[in-house]
This record gives structure tokens, sequence and C-alpha cells, in this order.
């Protein structure tokens, strides 16, 4: 199936690397836009609009790192968020009528799942789009695989 426009979200880049790099390629592929998206989390606390605006400038500075790794051709959109991230990530596939979501996972036990709640899994419950949830190793399983098949 073509897409047209991939939602990417990225949070912390080890758990982040395999949906990245899923979504480049299918991006590539089907000359679909690449939406790369980090959700800055609220603090429960109050905290001064200079933090909130120092996280904003760290996560559009780790996505742009990101974006300069795709291939020039490939049209692709930054943003940063506030807010819950669930939330905000199904909210901008709505916005923009992502075709596909692929993001990562933290790879959690059922317990710490039920404990703490999955992101992936409440994007997965909300999303207008169908969602690709990669676990953290499938990149390193990739590469295992690759090198496997080479020797």
């Amino acid at each position: 199936m073509p897409y047209k426009k991939i939602l990417c979200p990225i949070g912390h880049e080890e758990n982040s690397r395999a949906a990245f790099e899923t979504a480049t390629r299918l991006a590539r592929e089907s000359h679909a836009t690449l939406y790369l998206v980090h959700v800055v989390a609220l603090p429960p606390s109050i905290v001064s609009e200079s933090v909130l605006l120092d996280d904003r400038g760290r996560a559009h500075n780790a996505l742009q790192r990101l974006a300069e790794q795709l291939p020039a051709a490939l049209s692709r959109v930054i943003i940063v968020r506030f807010g819950n991230p669930a939330r905000e990530i199904t909210a901008l596939a709505h916005r923009i009528g992502a075709d596909l979501i692929v993001m990562g996972t933290h790879g959690r036990s059922t317990i710490a799942r039920l404990l703490h709640g999955s992101i992936a899994e409440k994007v997965i419950a909300r999303a207008p789009c169908p969602v690709l949830a990669l676990p953290p190793d499938t990149v390193a399983e990739a590469q295992d695989a690759a090198s496997s098949q080479a020797a």
C-alpha cells in the first residue's frame, strides 16, 4: 500500500531507532512525507516557561539530527508538542491525515505495562490509521539476520 503521510513518534532514541529506520524505508519506497514528532510530557509540578522552552529546543535539535540522516529527496516535517504523548500523537495523526504511524515500544513485560501503561497501546487503541509498533531489539535482530546471511 502506498503511503502519503507517515508519522514517526520519537521518544528515547534506543526505543525509536527501529521505528525511525522502518519509517524512513517506507517513506522512501512510497515517496511519502515523513513526520518526525516528539512529545514533551508535561511534568506534574509547575515548571517555568524557560524550562519548557529548553525541553522543546533539545527535542527539536534531536529530531533535526535524525532528519539530517534522511535522504535529501525525502520530504520531512519536524514537530515538537507538549502534553500527554499518546493523546498528542493520535491528535496529530488525525490532524495531518496520517496513513501510517510507525513507533517504537519499550519492550516492557506485561506487569510493567499494567503498572505504567504503554504509549504504544494507547496510540493503537485511538489511532485513525494503522500503527506499526516495533520493539527496540528489532534493528539488532535484523542486523544479526543480515550478518548471518552474508556469512
